[in-house]
């Protein structure tokens, strides 16, 4: 009797439906685990692409040349002639920046988190809407005098070595 059990068990195991049986068992338990990591892990996706793209575009609009307009730095590249849509901009991306920060550290409170994080996607999405309509009605006059001024100094630099 025992045999037969054995028998049955290992004709069980050594069958392909017994080889499938477990393969889907074990791909189950990998799909909970995964499930549960990526549920983990999801809700702050957004809110960590917001972080670095807040603290990217800021950085990146302060080290394009600028231009001095009512005593304030605006660059010329995409902003030019748009101060106040320029400083729009900065704004939104500070309180992005600060709404996905503050989503980030109050995860006790799931009220106030959850308003940190709406204002962190409103905030980045009106800023994404103000460049959008800088790039709209930007002049593309001022790349051929970047250009034109990029050779003269590269001349200036390389007419002093003769």
């Amino acid at each position: 009797m025992e045999s037969a059990f054995v028998d049955d068990n290992l004709q069980k195991r050594c069958s392909v439906t017994g080889i499938l049986e477990y393969i889907l068992k074990e791909f189950n338990v990998h799909a909970v685990e995964m499930r549960y990591s990526v549920s983990k892990i999801l809700p702050s996706f957004p809110i960590m692409f917001i972080i670095y793209a807040s603290c990217t575009l800021g950085t990146i609009f302060m080290l394009l040349p600028h231009e001095q307009v009512d005593g304030s730095p605006v660059p010329i590249l995409v902003f030019k002639d748009q101060p106040k849509a320029f400083h729009a901009f900065l704004i939104s991306i500070m309180f992005s920046f600060t709404g996905a920060f503050s989503a980030l550290l109050i995860q006790r409170r799931p009220r106030v988190e959850r308003f940190c994080r709406v204002y962190a996607m409103a905030s980045m999405m009106l800023a994404i809407a103000i460049l959008l309509y800088a790039i709209a009605h930007w002049d593309c006059t001022y790349l051929p005098l970047l250009a034109e001024q990029k050779i003269r100094i590269w001349m200036k630099k390389f007419t002093t070595l003769c």
